[in-house]
């Protein structure tokens, strides 16, 4: 088995040099160790060109983002010859132990697993992820064992719905058939969840393998809080509109995400829920088209999507305009 490991780099040239040197001390060690930079503006490239000769660097020229960062590395080692049987994701902000990679690889010597993902510990040692779960119908990802401590209660190998691609073993041949990361889901959030169900679709499985162990900073590269989670409800949105039925459209997701927006329409999240559904709004002809691909049968969503878009952002301008009202009377 012919293993590659892709670290994606983005202005964080300490982190990726100590990402680096965990990977290079693995027991059972890569075939190749590739770094896609995504245009990084400090001295990612040069630190890890002068440190590690032996790692492969690819330089973008702009930042594409999670999904189109690993397509172009996914891309490099599909094209490879003699071919690679397994592409091995990693953020440059984790620390591997050193049986992480054996661990990993161990679930796909049975031809069905297509995905595996590893054991993922915060520095102060609580639980990360140790295989996640989306929680319906809103679609909210659920990392199984956050912030627990890690008491080995989550020791035995299980099949998931979905894994974080923040450290995550690909068979190739896998891809090759469902394809690789949709590059709408940009900056990032649910382009690893799109394509663990596309995998699940095609019948493969996903394996959750606890003895590929590592730490993870968990960094985020956007700081402001509104930002980020308004790049999450934009994947999570995107997810949502192409995979469910407009039957659960229509009868599920609305009804709970309208309930959803109220509980929180006082908060940053919902300035977040705003700019995630206005920008959602220009992609509408796209989501449809991904949604009618995948639903060939059903009928034509672009006559309900654009509906379910407007009632809810209605419902956003008019509670804003409640609350604006309401300060303006207790001005005076």
């Amino acid at each position: 088995m012919r293993v590659a490991v892709l670290v994606l780099s983005w202005n964080a040239a300490d982190a990726l040099c100590a990402c680096l040197a965990a990977v290079l001390r693995q027991q059972r060690p890569a075939d190749k160790l590739l770094v896609v930079d995504n245009a990084s503006a400090d001295a990612s490239v040069a630190r890890v060109a002068t440190t590690f000769p032996e790692v492969e660097i690819l330089v973008n020229a702009r930042n594409l983002g999670f999904a189109g960062g690993m397509n172009v590395g996914l891309r490099s080692l599909l094209a490879a010859s003699p071919p690679f049987d397994v592409a091995v994701l990693l953020n440059q902000d984790t620390l591997v132990d050193p049986g992480w990679l054996a661990g990993l690889l161990a679930p796909l010597d049975e031809p069905q697993v297509a995905a595996v993902g590893s054991k993922i510990r915060y520095p102060d040692g609580r639980l990360q992820h140790a295989g996640a779960l989306l929680e319906w119908p809103l679609g909210l990802v659920r990392h199984v064992g956050l912030g627990e401590p890690d008491q080995g209660q989550y020791e035995s190998l299980r099949d998931y719905e979905l894994l974080t691609g923040a450290a995550l073993a690909l068979r190739l041949s896998a891809l090759v058939e469902v394809g690789l990361f949709d590059e709408g889901f940009w900056p990032a959030y649910y382009e690893d969840v799109d394509l663990c169900w596309r995998l699940a679709r095609a019948r493969y499985r996903l394996v959750y393998a606890p003895a590929a162990t590592l730490t993870h900073q968990e960094s985020h590269s956007t700081r402001d809080e509104v930002t980020r989670m308004t790049y999450y409800h934009r994947g999570r949105l995107r997810y949502l509109f192409k995979r469910i039925t407009v039957d659960q459209l229509t009868r599920s997701f609305l009804p709970a995400e309208m309930t959803y927006l109220a509980t929180r329409i006082a908060s940053p999240e919902a300035r977040a829920l705003r700019r995630a559904y206005a920008d959602i709004r220009d992609t509408v002809a796209e989501l449809c088209a991904a949604h009618a691909f995948f639903h060939p049968d059903e009928s034509d969503i672009s006559t309900h999507l654009p509906a379910i878009l407007a009632r809810v952002q209605h419902t956003i301008a008019q509670v804003y305009d409640r609350q604006a009202h309401e300060a303006a009377t207790a001005l005076g």
